[in-house]
């Protein structure tokens, strides 16, 4: 049987597993050279997206709820140059009820972060302390994932989407295939990710781990109304972070910015 993890239970190791992950860097990085004053990203994670828009210019505040995220956040921030360490700093807090004092020229809740919200209060709260830190005429930046049916019906006792990594620690390489088990009724998606180490052949040594997220899909309408009872308005709506389409709904990336209504 497989050992399991916190998915989020240790920064250095999710760094590893998501380096493959780029594209929304350089949306975001652009995102922050465009807004040009304070940003505030919640859910921040090992600061992946935080330190390349701190990086960009200006000021940046990374919040988020898991120590082992935190410290691996703050780790990298203290090998950046002095000038990009003083216009970034983390903070404690989740992103349902952390409050600062003080509102942000924009937003960031990146990366399928809202799909974390299971139920409709928690959802609706972390959209709320979104737009309680926006400034009249700031922007709110949001991308997630869209619902695909291939994807939630596919079955759940198959491997799928395998991808190499190699911890960094000790510089052990590894298999991670994913599967999913689907809730329609609650439209609660169970993804679990493996992990099998492997030697230079490609064969298994050791037991397999793996660690699970329940994701809450949303379907375009619904982000539409939640996004309206937080007291948002929609001012952009696209399929990718390049921009090279609008908002379809056929599935796949939803790249929204909006602004306080």
């Amino acid at each position: 049987m497989a050992e399991a993890l916190d998915h989020y239970g240790d920064g250095v190791w999710y760094d590893a597993e998501y380096v493959h992950i780029r594209g929304d860097v350089r949306y975001y990085a652009a995102v922050a050279r465009g807004v040009g004053g304070a940003l505030l990203e919640l859910a921040c994670g090992t600061g992946r997206l935080t330190i390349p828009m701190a990086q960009a210019g200006p000021t940046v505040v990374g919040v988020d709820s898991a120590p082992s995220m935190l410290a691996q956040a703050r780790a990298k921030r203290a090998a950046l140059a002095p000038p990009e360490r003083a216009r970034l700093s983390f903070q404690s807090g989740d992103m349902r009820a952390v409050r600062l004092g003080r509102r942000f020229d924009g937003v960031v809740l990146a990366f399928n972060t809202i799909m974390h919200m299971l139920t409709d209060d928690d959802l609706l709260a972390a959209l709320r302390t979104a737009r309680d830190h926006l400034a009249a005429d700031g922007r709110f930046f949001m991308d997630l994932h869209t619902p695909r049916p291939d994807l939630l019906d596919r079955d759940p006792e198959a491997r799928y989407d395998p991808q190499q990594m190699v911890d960094p620690r000790t510089g052990y390489r590894y298999i991670v295939t994913e599967n999913n088990r689907y809730d329609a009724r609650r439209q609660i998606n169970t993804m679990r990710f493996y992990y099998q180490r492997v030697d230079l052949r490609g064969e298994a040594i050791g037991a397999e781990r793996h660690t699970e997220v329940q994701l809450r899909v949303l379907f375009p309408r619904e982000v539409d109304h939640w996004m309206d009872l937080a007291g948002f308005r929609i001012i952009e709506d696209w399929d990718d972070f390049e921009r090279t389409q609008p908002f379809t709904g056929r599935g796949g990336r939803r790249v929204l910015v909006a602004g306080r209504r």
